[in-house]
């Protein structure tokens, strides 16, 4: 009996510190944008199979993107591509943009990241968020995209809450940053995605607390569309917002 629990316990210790590794492994190695190369091809053979329409809004970004499958129909009318991979930082974006930002030619981008910049192992500071979203827009411009570019703020999450201080200033500092550019835009999702007193709001996410449920995504759908519908796209060609 004795060695039948030791053997069970054995093979559990076995099973909990391959599962840490594993975990561990993913967490370090997912900082390295080639981490995510075959969700980039995945898009990419997607591209082939049923080319992404012209002048569409590129909705691109991390897991927020990626998990969020009524996107198409939430837009509408308004024409949109989605291309969100896995906890994706702002320099894993840009790293990609020759391969799911410069072949669409999107008429604007609305870029969906920066929560996994603060989690990351590396210690990155909202200074080092902010320089990389200036990277990002700086690379989308040297491909030669003029679309405007739209940033969602970085929302706080119920189970990354000691990390909101820094994800807050992040914020500001490219709220500021963008002002002054027309070209660049600031969305802000944060303030309704919290309970008031500067925190996550429970109800608006799944039981990870990580993942934003039903409610989190029409939250995040009324706010982005009325700025996208205020400049103009979705509207039929010709029209005076075009």
């Amino acid at each position: 009996m004795r060695r039948s629990l030791f053997l069970i316990g054995g093979v559990v210790f076995l099973a909990v510190a391959a599962l840490f590794g594993f975990l561990l492994y993913v967490l370090l190695a997912s900082g390295d944008p080639t981490y995510w190369a075959g969700d980039i091809a995945a898009f990419e053979k997607l591209d082939v199979s049923n080319p992404p329409p012209r002048n569409a809004v590129l909705f691109v970004g991390d897991s927020t993107v990626r998990h969020w499958d009524s996107l198409a129909a939430d837009m509408a009318p308004i024409t949109i591509i989605r291309r969100g991979f896995g906890g994706a930082q702002i320099a894993h974006v840009t790293y990609y943009i020759p391969r799911i930002v410069a072949p669409y030619r999107p008429a604007a981008i609305v870029l969906i990241a920066g929560e996994a910049d603060l989690s990351d192992e590396g210690g990155r500071r909202p200074e080092d968020v902010l320089d990389d979203f200036k990277a990002f827009v700086a690379a989308v411009r040297k491909a030669q995209i003029t679309a405007p570019v739209y940033f969602v703020s970085i929302h706080p999450q119920p189970m990354r809450s000691s990390r909101w201080l820094g994800a807050k200033r992040a914020n500001a500092l490219i709220d500021a940053a963008i002002r002054g550019d027309p070209s660049l835009h600031y969305i802000d999702i944060a303030s309704v995605l919290s309970n008031g007193a500067d925190k996550a709001n429970d109800d608006y996410f799944r039981w990870d607390g990580l993942s934003l449920n039903a409610k989190g995504y029409a939250l995040m759908t009324a706010r982005i569309k009325a700025v996208l519908l205020a400049a103009g796209y979705g509207q039929a060609p010709g029209s005076p917002l075009r």
